[in-house]
């Protein structure tokens, strides 16, 4: 039974009070303090979270320390074993964890199952892909001037403690994206949910605990950023960072925590750029489900389509036949709801209308949307918009997209790469060719030709330049990411 499973997380009480994991035990905080977790959908508390303490942090650090070393020690295919366990747990609790996703941060049904079935098998790719890691051997004599009398043995090991934040929008799939790795690779983890999303992000991690994870190597503390945020990501214990989240948090944790390696996600404010000739119906699909899905809360959503003006005209045309089939706002948890529920809060909601009213103001025009209900912002497509104005300035984390007309390529590529961001950007061109020749010019992490962003397939690299990450993500690259190289040199005697 699925209470059975969780039962250690929280009080029971009616909300329940959700514990933090101090590498032993799900534990409350001697701070008395929690922070309540409101359902976007009807503003009903979901349940709390503790905050805890600056000394409970401490205690966390000495845990993890010693928790690390052993873990590091066990055989990397007792290691592979618990993940791969991890991974049926979440498959048997599907249902479970598919509804608790919903009703927290408001995802659809839909939605909330991929993003649960594709977590499990992203732990066994992973699990699978760290048994195929290797060092390797170097002879002296392969660089001018030195003889055979050197050998260097190059091997992968861990960094130590990791520091995993993940976001409230994919909860669950963005933290085992840190904790399967990181493990895997022999780090101990200090794991710090978001505050919305945190309760299903609690009950993923407990799903790593049950498999087996052993004492130390995964402890569990939670609490707002503002709370415990600068003395976690500073203190020393912590010798890797891996976070996912806006720019302008990454950049403040980047300033404070010193001389540790990071790895970030940050935020996107993703363009397409659409080219005469591209087959409009799949042009507006791919824009539609890029803006849209998950109520635009994603750091690889588009948020301004590029074109020239007979080219945008035409397109707005089919978006607008294609959206009533494609869009329906409404309860998440509803069947008949199409791509748009809530945002994440009704705070989020105001900041995100706020946004829409400026851009207006500023000589935007509203073709469809624009109006907020609660938590709820109509899927908005604005036009006549420059990039100058704060709907392209910013990064709109809601469903919101902006269309502004250029004269021609050049000056589409101009725009994009003179942005603050650089995750990914998309093209739509019938001649592929064409687009290869676009997709060069662009300063982006990735470039899609003919998709909307996406992260995965989760095999693919994914990183992003400028303000949008550090590092590169993956499972094979995010293996490298959380360990070092260790190399050994051994000296013939001559």
């Amino acid at each position: 039974m699925p209470e059975e499973f969780f039962e250690t997380l929280s009080n029971h009480a009616t909300p329940p009070v959700y514990r933090f994991f101090n590498g032993k035990e799900w534990v409350e905080s001697a701070s008395g303090k929690t922070v309540e977790i409101h359902s976007p959908i009807d503003d009903s508390v979901v349940g709390a979270l503790q905050v805890v303490t600056i000394v409970e942090i401490d205690a966390v650090m000495t845990s993890a320390k010693t928790g690390q070393a052993k873990w590091e020690a066990t055989p990397l295919n007792q290691r592979v074993k618990i993940m791969h366990l991890a991974a049926d747990w979440i498959r048997h609790f599907e249902e479970y964890l598919s509804t608790l996703l919903a009703k927290e941060i408001g995802k659809s049904m839909g939605e909330a199952k991929s993003e649960i079935v594709r977590t499990a098998d992203l732990i066994d790719y992973y699990a699978d892909e760290v048994q195929s890691m290797r060092g390797e051997t170097l002879d002296s004599d392969n660089f001018p001037g030195y003889d055979k009398g050197r050998i260097g043995l190059i091997e992968r090991v861990a960094w130590g403690t990791v520091l995993a934040i993940a976001p409230f929008n994919y909860p669950v799939n963005l933290t085992a994206s840190k904790l399967a790795p990181a493990l895997l690779m022999g780090n101990a983890v200090v794991f710090k949910p978001p505050t919305q999303g945190g309760i299903s992000a609690l009950h993923l991690a407990q799903a790593f605990l049950k498999a087996g994870v052993p004492e130390g190597a995964l402890t569990c503390v939670t609490g707002t950023g503002s709370d415990i945020g600068d003395y976690l990501v500073s203190h020393p214990g912590i010798d890797c960072i891996t976070f996912t989240g806006n720019s302008d948090t990454g950049e403040a944790i980047a300033k404070k925590a010193g001389m540790k390696t990071l790895v970030f996600e940050c935020g996107g404010n993703n363009p397409a750029l659409v080219l005469p000739d591209a087959d409009m119906n799949l042009t507006a699909r791919e824009i539609i489900k890029g803006a849209f899905s998950y109520a635009g809360q994603r750091c690889t959503a588009i948020k301004y389509v590029l074109g020239m003006p007979d080219t945008l005209a035409s397109l707005q045309t089919v978006i607008m036949k294609q959206m009533p089939e494609l869009v329906h706002m409404g309860d998440p948890r509803s069947p008949e709801t199409k791509l748009v529920g809530p945002v994440v809060s009704i705070a989020a909601a105001e900041h995100i209308q706020s946004l829409i009213g400026e851009t207006v103001k500023a000589g935007a025009k509203i073709i469809t949307g624009g109006r907020r209900t609660n938590a709820f912002v109509e899927p908005t497509i604005l036009s006549d918009v420059r990039p100058e104005m704060p709907a392209v300035r910013e990064e709109v984390f809601g469903p919101v997209v902006s269309f502004i007309t250029v004269k021609d390529i050049g000056e589409a590529v101009g725009i994009i790469n003179a942005s603050r961001f650089g995750l990914q950007a998309s093209v739509f061109t019938q001649d592929e060719g064409a687009g290869i020749v676009v997709a060069k010019q662009l300063n982006v992490g990735t470039v899609q030709i003919n998709g909307s962003p996406q992260r995965g397939p989760d095999h693919f690299p994914f990183l992003g330049v400028k303000r949008s990450g550090l590092g590169v993500q993956g499972v094979h690259y995010s293996l490298e990411e959380m360990s070092r190289l260790r190399p050994i040199v051994i000296n013939k005697p001559r």
